[in-house]
This record gives C-alpha cells, structure tokens and sequence, in this order.
C-alpha cells in the first residue's frame, strides 16, 4: 500500500477492527513509530499518516498487547499536531468520517508530548464540522473494543487535493457558515508574530486599499470569522501561507484565488492542489520575487526566510490576472519603506539575513 490518492484507494475507505492495538509515539521523532495493530499483529496501513510519498508514522515494531482496555466504539483520528498548518492538512484529513452513528470518541495520538488537549480554534473547527464525538488525546498504548479507522482523505502531497468524501465534508462546514455580503479581501502577514513573509508587505497593503479591497489579518480572527470571510469573498489574494488552507475548505468556482510567492522553492503547490481539488481549477500564482533573505545557514529559502518582490511586475500581473484595476495608480515601496521593513524583519532573527538573488 502507497501514499494515498484523491481519486481512489484506501484514502476513501473505512474499515472496522475488533479489539485494536493502539501505540503512541515512544519518543518524539520527526517520524514516529506509532499507529494501529489489528488483534492478530498486524500493521494497519489505512492509520497510517503520509506526506507526499513518505510515510510519517512508521510501523511499530515488536509490538505486545496493551494492558488497558478502551470499550465501545471509537474512530481512528490519526497524529495530533499543535502547528496550525499541519493541524488542518493532517490532523483533520481522516475528518470526513467522524460523524459515524454510535461513536463514543475520536481517538488521536499526540506528535509532541506538551499537546494535551486541543486549543481553540481547533475546537472551533471540531463545532464547525458538526462532530458531537468528543477528541480524545492518548498518551499510552491501549486496546478498542471497536475501532473504526478511515483512510487518509486529505493532507500534503497528492492527496491535498482531497477526496470526494473529504470534499463533501468541507461543503458541509461550509453550509454552516454565515454569509456576509461580498467583499474582496488581501490576506496579510504585517501583524503575524513568527518569521517568513515578503519585504515591504505595507506597500501591498495600502495599494490594495485603494483597489478596494479588505485586509485580512487571520491570526488576529477567530476561525470561524476567518471562514466567513472567505466564504463570502469573490477575491481572495495574499502571499502563500497556511491562511489558504483555511480559504480553500469554503472555496467554490466562483472566486478568484491567487497568491504571491514568498519563496522560490515548491512549499505552495499542495496549497494550490487542495483549491484544485475544491473548485476544479486551478489559483492563479503570482512570481515577482527577486531575491530570498534568509540567514546564511539556509541551505535555501524556507518558510522563514524573507521575500524580496519587483513590485512592478507584481502590478502588471495582478491586473493581467483580474486582481486589480489597471487604471488605479500601483505605487511600489520608497527606501524609506524598505529599510524599515528590512529593520523589522532582521529584528525577528538572531543571526543576520543575507540577500540571494533568485536565479534566473
């Protein structure tokens, strides 16, 4: 059994274990061996967790029958993680089967030992989804009287794109959903905490304003606001984050999606899958970087490191891609501009940032 797939495979079925072994992580590795072992011994691969054509989970090896004992009947959650990004793609990507009749708890195993219950907006996401189940985060192996453990429907390589039953799940939030009255919305990074981003955000900012649209600052909303304000938008534009996770759960046809890169390496394209797979087309990309400021370990840039954007060739493709109105004034950064956002940035790292031409 491979990576699982959108369109068929084990990533759309569900099957039932009598008396299942489940084992988290012994030690907090970046692939744990943890999972699910049937009564018999054997390795369970539908709760197995992918990631492109990796495994992240590993089979657990030598594995003995837990001495506690879990009655009723529960379903397969998969690795719980705190990081939001991978909380949405990951954690969630089993969710389209959570709602099963009789289901006393979903059961999750924890990446990093600190995450012992789930935070807010995760809980948010929890209500949205209708789950009346509640989650349960194990710290020690155990048995189930009846598991349910459904394939991985979603998450980060092919599979972003989703299953149908992944999809028909996130119509279902979407349903659930407020619709506010339309409005085209620029999703900005200016008041986000960690590092990586583009150099000059402001800019962006202030010609968007004056193009009409909504700056969006999701780390500031509450998600079920969040969602609102993607559902209800006929532009979505922004640079390439977790924030279009969230975006392309309520997407439909009808809205024009697009980000702009803030790194040369391929970190957007399961972003990109995940719209695809959601509206049947694909977002509009945009490439106006120039440069990577990045601390000068980095082997290449990442998702810290600092985009440096021609803000000319930004205007001409956003207007060629129906973003903006051509006929309104784009103003690029002054110095002033950029030296402050350099400081600002810099500030965040405690080693100095080099610049890197892109190539090409």
């Amino acid at each position: 059994m491979g990576e699982p797939l959108p369109e068929a495979g084990w990533s759309r079925e569900i099957v039932s274990l009598r008396n299942a072994w489940i084992f988290p992580p012994a030690a907090m590795t970046g692939r744990p061996c943890c999972g699910v072992v049937t009564a018999e011994g054997q390795d369970c691969l539908h709760a197995s967790t992918w990631r492109g054509g990796i495994r992240m989970t590993r089979k657990v090896a030598g594995a003995e029958k837990p001495g506690r004992f879990l009655q009723g009947r529960h379903v397969w959650g998969g690795l719980y993680y705190g990081h939001f990004g991978h909380f949405m793609t990951e954690t969630m990507a089993r969710c389209w089967a959570f709602d099963r009749d009789g289901v006393e708890s979903v059961l999750f195993m924890p990446k990093h030992e600190k995450l012992s219950e789930f935070q807010k907006y995760q809980s948010h996401f929890w209500t949205l989804l209708g789950i009346t189940a509640p989650e349960r985060i194990l710290r020690e192996p155990l048995v189930v009287e009846e598991l349910l453990v459904p394939g991985q429907g979603f998450g980060l390589g092919r599979i972003a794109e989703g299953t149908p039953e992944f999809h028909a799940a996130m119509r279902r939030l979407a349903a659930r959903v407020p619709t506010d009255p339309a409005r085209r919305i620029y999703i900005s990074r200016t008041k986000f905490n960690g590092r990586g981003g583009v150099l000059a955000e402001k800019a962006i900012e202030r010609n968007m304003i004056a193009q009409g649209y909504t700056i969006m600052h999701p780390e500031k909303m509450e998600l079920p606001d969040q969602l609102r304000f993607y559902k209800s938008a006929t532009h979505i534009l922004g640079i390439d984050s977790s924030a279009f996770h969230i975006a392309g759960m309520v997407a439909d046809p009808g809205k024009r999606i697009g980000f702009i890169l803030r790194r040369d390496n391929n970190a957007h394209e399961s972003i990109a899958a995940q719209i695809r797979g959601m509206t049947g087309r694909d977002p509009i990309v945009i490439d106006a970087l120039v440069a990577n400021w990045m601390e000068k370990e980095a082997a290449a840039s990442n998702h810290l490191s600092w985009g440096e954007l021609d803000f000319e060739i930004l205007g001409r493709q956003l207007a060629r891609n129906g973003f903006i109105d051509k006929n309104i004034p784009w103003h690029g950064p002054d110095r002033q501009d950029m030296s402050d956002s350099l400081a600002r940035v810099q500030s965040k790292h405690d080693n100095s940032l080099v610049r890197v031409a892109v190539a090409g």
